[in-house]
């Protein structure tokens, strides 16, 4: 697991990524009950986020972002 600073050219586009998914309703951060996305960590394929309750669905959620076609997927 390798760990982007946010000063990495991939920083912004994981963000606006995970935004434009629409539980997200374009907010990447999805502030709720004192939670809001988490970067865990980017693989060579993925970059990984939690969220531990999540607003649309009151649990906990994950996405992975594609590294290289920017597309979100959720678990």
């Amino acid at each position: 697991m390798e760990y982007l600073t946010m000063t990495h050219p991939q920083w912004q586009t994981m963000w606006d990524e995970l935004a434009k998914d629409k539980r997200n309703q374009g907010d990447a951060v999805c502030a709720y009950a004192g939670h809001a996305w988490e970067y865990m960590g980017s693989t060579t394929d993925h970059h990984h986020f939690r969220h531990a309750c999540h607003p649309g669905t009151e649990k906990a959620e994950y996405a992975y972002i594609e590294r290289a076609w920017a597309c979100v997927a959720w678990a």
